[in-house]
């Protein structure tokens, strides 16, 4: 194979002349890029624990959430250890967002930095860039509402995974909040996923305490004193149970006669109680209730379909 052509002068020159340029690009050009790069990797380092050191110290700094209110004063252990628990999970949310919008800044400066190095243009790179931003917004209206929306319940803390939420689509327990959407499971197992956008209301049951509602029917036959009676020793033992003591934040109530219809009276306990915890108070008051009237004889009243039965 003939290698002469290698040898001539024109070839000889030219490949020294590109080795030459190379290396003068590799000592100005290449050695910005590579310090480009190093700043860039030391910037997102330093953004990423500047911010993650904010919320922390923003968690480590705050005393009880606003939603704490006097009323539940008693338990105060429990709920700032609730507190605080609800403060760094949402401080974990909004520092990973924060996170990932520093690190799609600095590398889109970096990847501009880096083209521009290598001769290109960047003035029309950069107006394009915001050209196709202006055109993605038109196109992604709903991503960008539901974007903003996810942002405003991050920093107002308006939900938070674990709390027991009615949002109108979805009753149930929050597993995962994102910019994006929200996932619900409801009672009977189904996760929902609702778009941010889309949520218009959201009655928080976990915020502060609960009320325990128990709605009692009575035979109108039985007395008025046996029935407050037998309530109200219902109520003693539920409040003096220590088991259901650490959920109950103040004793339970019992109320006067509501209403009289026809064969039924109508009566009720409420019980001011730990987030979350009405279900399981509200079930252990009516074994309660039902065990005490059965030792009283008292008896619940018939539903009106029966009552029209029987007589």
């Amino acid at each position: 194979m003939d290698f002469d052509w290698l040898l001539a002068d024109d070839n000889v020159q030219k490949a020294e002349t590109f080795a030459d340029q190379l290396l003068t690009w590799l000592a100005t050009s290449g050695v910005r890029i590579l310090v480009i790069l190093l700043l860039a990797a030391g910037l997102r380092i330093a953004a990423g624990w500047l911010i993650r050191r904010f919320f922390r110290t923003m968690v480590d700094s705050g005393s009880v959430l606003s939603s704490m209110t006097s009323a539940v004063v008693k338990r105060d252990t429990q709920q700032v250890e609730a507190a605080r628990a609800r403060r760094e999970q949402r401080a974990k949310t909004l520092s990973t967002v924060a996170v990932n919008i520093a690190a799609a800044a600095i590398g889109i400066m970096a990847g501009i930095m880096i083209i521009a190095e290598f001769g290109v243009n960047v003035g029309p790179i950069i107006a394009s860039l915001g050209v196709v931003g202006v055109a993605a917004g038109i196109g992604a209206q709903t991503i960008i509402k539901d974007f903003i929306a996810g942002l405003v319940m991050l920093f107002e803390d308006v939900i938070a995974v674990g709390d027991v939420i009615d949002i109108e689509y979805a009753t149930g327990t929050v597993v995962d909040i994102n910019l994006r959407t929200t996932q619900v499971r409801s009672l009977d197992g189904v996760l929902w996923t609702v778009r941010n956008g889309e949520i218009i209301r959201v009655g928080n049951m976990s915020r502060g305490f609960s009320n325990a509602v128990v709605q009692l029917d009575i035979s109108n036959r039985a007395r008025h004193a046996d029935v407050t009676a037998a309530l109200e020793k219902a109520v003693a033992a539920i409040w003096s149970d220590e088991t259901f003591r650490e959920l109950l934040l103040e004793e339970p109530v019992v109320s006067g006669i509501l209403s009289v219809d026809g064969a039924r009276v109508q009566r009720r306990i409420v019980a001011k109680v730990m987030p979350g915890q009405q279900w399981t108070v509200e079930q252990e008051l009516r074994q309660r209730v039902r065990t005490e009237f059965e030792e009283a004889g008292i008896e619940f009243a018939m539903p009106p379909f029966m009552q029209h039965t029987t007589t």
